[in-house]
C-alpha cells in the first residue's frame, strides 16, 4: 500500500514527459510554417491585404480599384514608420554599446567589440529571413548607413 503513491507519481510524470516531447515535436514541425506566414515582407503586405478584403468581403472590381491606392498609400506609410523605428533602434543600441564599453576593462572591451560585431553580422541575416528575401531599398533610407562599431562617439574622446 505504501508503494502505490510512487506508482501514481511515476505515471503522472511519464504522462507529463510524453506531453512535453509531443509538444516539442509539434512546435518544431509547425512553428516554422507559422513564422513563415506571420512575417510577410512589406512589399507583399498591401496586395495580400487587398486579396484578403476581396475574398472576405466579396469586393467588386470597382471597389478593388478604389481600395488599391488607399492600401498602397498606407502600406508605404507603414514602411516609413518601420524604417524610422529601425533607425531609432540602431541609435539606442549604439548608445547602449558605448555606455557598456565605458564600464569594461580593456580586455573586456576587446571581447565586447568582437561580440558586438558578431551580433551585428547576424542581424541582417535574421532580418532577411523575416522579410522573406534580401534587403531592398526600403530597408536603407537615403543616407542610412550600418551602425558604427562600439566605442566612444567620434565627438567624444575615449574615457570621458
Amino acid at each position: 500500500m505504501t508503494d502505490r503513491p510512487w506508482k501514481l507519481v511515476l505515471l503522472l510524470a511519464g504522462i507529463f514527459a510524453a506531453g512535453v516531447v509531443t509538444g516539442g515535436f509539434v512546435t518544431v514541425r509547425f512553428g516554422r510554417q507559422f513564422l513563415a506566414r506571420a512575417h510577410v515582407p512589406m512589399e507583399q503586405w498591401g496586395p495580400n491585404r487587398l486579396k484578403l478584403l476581396t475574398d472576405r468581403l466579396a469586393l467588386t472590381p470597382e471597389q478593388q480599384e478604389k481600395l488599391g491606392p488607399i492600401i498602397k498609400r498606407d502600406a508605404d506609410e507603414l514602411a516609413k514608420v518601420r524604417n524610422s523605428s529601425m533607425t531609432e533602434l540602431r541609435r539606442i543600441m549604439d548608445q547602449m554599446d558605448h555606455d557598456i564599453a565605458q564600464v569594461l576593462t580593456p580586455e573586456q572591451k576587446e571581447k565586447f567589440e568582437k561580440l558586438s560585431r558578431e551580433l551585428r553580422e547576424r542581424f541582417p541575416r535574421l532580418r532577411e529571413r523575416l522579410n522573406g528575401g534580401p534587403r531592398g531599398p526600403r530597408d536603407h533610407p537615403p543616407g542610412d548607413a550600418p551602425p558604427p562599431p562600439p566605442g566612444p562617439p567620434p565627438d567624444k574622446p575615449a574615457g570621458t
